[in-house]
């Protein structure tokens, strides 16, 4: 399947993808240069030349533009995607002012593939039908502005099939799998589920992958004493993340394993594992993966993966939901509330966001969450658990393991 991809493509697809939604930023949310070209120079000297981007990424398009201008545009693979949706690229007008924003801040001529970004929700749906944004993808290819075209998935596997279907032009199909949702059930209307890499597959498409860590959430999970056990028993010399990407890479029909890496000792890590001492699982390891994914059901974590569009295009009131989630993630796995109530301290007080309680109940948030989730209802269940006031010192007497 790998010379198949690598057909597709005309060149060697590296097995890592190198995620450029969560490019290195200062205290200011201003993009670290210097570190961002050093992540550039470290993929581009050892063979990771798969940028994956996106118009809706803000200002991530310029900095690979910046950082890539030196090397051939032949020599590396770049990825862009389109956000349609009522509230961004409604009609083909802004859609050909958003493909074209993305090659002026890119630097180039042409897309190597370009994705329909994000769809499955109803809305964008409606908007791709209304609009036929199906034939204005088309053109793109025809016209040699995108060498290949596909979508980014996050709906149900129903109406994955049937788009796969009516759309057999789609080469390829970017979806989030990783070993706890394939195992679980988990995210399976959200493009998740093994339901959705089942049917990519049955349709003969390749599959990018995007979220094997799950945003993170699996990162840390052999902090959990049972989850630890077992992955000592299988291998210690393996991490939780390094785990979480060689499932994704040791699925069929992968073209690449996207990781948002967000410093160097990152991209580093993860090429050793991917690339240089890369090993498909066995299948008993993947039987122990589904152990732990079980494991860490019970414990009933949260879905948030970090993306921040409900704060980026989303939340009226200012909440900084990710880290709240995040601190709410940390409280069901691990039941330490003090550390967890110490970081939603820091996430909705110390640094002047508004917090949990400011939540308006709106809904905006659920409308841009890839992951559907219940954010107010997740906020509200925050308060009730994490909250103890604004004042740092009664913050610190009120935090207990439980």
């Amino acid at each position: 399947m790998r010379n198949e991809i690598n057909e597709l493509f005309g060149r060697s697809v590296p097995l890592l993808g190198f995620g450029c939604m969560r490019l290195p930023e200062g205290e200011d949310g201003e993009y670290i240069e210097e570190e961002c070209q050093r992540m550039f120079d470290y993929a581009m000297a050892h063979g990771l030349n798969y940028f994956d981007s996106a118009w809706h990424y803000v200002d991530s398009q310029k900095m690979i533009g910046k950082c890539l201008a030196k090397y051939p545009r032949e020599s590396y693979i770049l990825v862009g995607k389109l956000h349609f949706q009522e509230s961004t690229l409604r009609n083909w007008d802004l859609a050909k002012e958003g493909f074209e924003k993305e090659l002026r801040d890119a630097r180039t001529d042409y897309m190597d593939l370009e994705l329909m970004h994000a769809i499955g929700n109803e809305e964008s749906l409606k908007v791709i039908e209304r609009e036929d944004f199906w034939r204005f993808m088309r053109e793109l290819k025809v016209s040699g502005k995108a060498k290949h075209i596909g979508f980014s998935w996050h709906g149900k596997p129903e109406d994955l099939d049937r788009l796969l279907t009516e759309h057999p032009e789609i080469e390829v199909v970017q979806i989030q799998a990783n070993y706890y949702d394939h195992n679980t059930g988990g995210a399976r209307d959200n493009g998740g589920g093994w339901e959705t890499y089942e049917i990519c597959r049955r349709h003969n498409k390749p599959v990018i992958i995007m979220e094997p860590i799950k945003g993170g959430n699996l990162n840390n999970v052999d902090q959990h004493p049972e989850i630890k056990a077992l992955f000592d028993a299988a291998d210690p010399t393996q991490t939780a993340s390094s785990w979480a990407l060689r499932y994704a890479a040791s699925l069929d029909g992968v073209v690449t394993v996207l990781s948002g890496m967000s410093n160097l000792l990152q991209m580093q890590q993860n090429y050793q594992t991917l690339v240089k001492d890369y090993k498909p699982l066995t299948d008993e390891e993947k039987r122990m993966l589904a152990q732990a994914a079980k494991i860490i059901e019970s414990k009933k974590p949260v879905g948030c993966t970090g993306c921040h569009y409900c704060t980026d295009h989303g939340c009226p009131a200012g909440v900084n939901i990710p880290a709240i989630l995040a601190a709410l993630n940390k409280y069901h796995m691990y039941r330490n509330k003090r550390q967890a109530r110490f970081d939603y301290y820091n996430a909705a007080v110390y640094n002047g966001t508004a917090s949990a309680r400011d939540c308006l109940h709106c809904g905006t948030c659920m409308g841009e969450c890839p992951q559907k989730l219940n954010i107010p209802d997740l906020l509200q269940e925050a308060m009730d658990v994490l909250y103890a006031g604004d004042d740092f010192d009664l913050w610190a007497n009120h935090g207990e393991h439980v």
